[in-house]
């Protein structure tokens, strides 16, 4: 019988493990973003950093057979208007109450398009919903097509972009349905 991953949140205890997938996965990111992995903070974030976003987010990893094989971060902002950078961002977020934000989020490459990644983003959702949060917020390298299409598909709508780090990145939203 197939191992079925388990999905739970994320202790200090998982930092190394975590940061070893974010790096890994963040290789593939920059290669499908036709961007250098320089201008990505995560690729420089210690192992300390990595607990300290665990401890003051919602983080959830998939295991599979005790080894972390995907990841995601959410964070509940009680003021969205703070990833606003143009007029039309502020006109789209200005009527939110409550959001929530995405980062990090990682699925080791032998385990992609399996269905990980799906169920980590679904879980990260529930979490905003049940936070009261009426939209979720993410960005992503507008240039990622995989990754904007898997957005798509989970209801992302691509808001906005700048490129103040380097490379065209996209806000995407998710305007929840209670």
């Amino acid at each position: 019988m197939k191992n079925i991953p388990v999905i739970r949140t994320a202790s200090v205890i998982d930092a190394p493990e975590v940061s070893r997938l974010l790096r890994s996965a963040m290789l593939t990111y920059c290669a499908d973003s036709g961007i250098s992995s320089s201008l990505l903070e995560a690729m420089t974030e210690s192992v300390d950093s990595v607990a300290d976003r665990i401890l003051r987010q919602t983080c959830l990893i998939a295991l599979l057979d005790g080894k972390i094989i995907g990841t995601v971060c959410i964070k509940t902002v009680n003021n969205p208007l703070v990833y606003s950078f143009s007029d039309k961002t502020y006109d789209f977020l200005r009527s939110s109450c409550c959001g929530s934000y995405i980062s990090r989020f990682a699925v080791a490459e032998s385990y992609r398009k399996t269905g990980i990644g799906i169920d980590l983003i679904t879980r990260a959702m529930d979490y905003a919903r049940a936070s009261g949060s009426d939209m979720v917020l993410l960005h992503s390298a507008a240039s990622n097509d995989r990754m904007v299409d898997f957005y798509a598909k989970r209801g992302f709508d691509l808001i906005d972009s700048e490129n103040s780090r380097g490379y065209m990145r996209g806000l995407f939203a998710n305007k929840l349905v209670k």
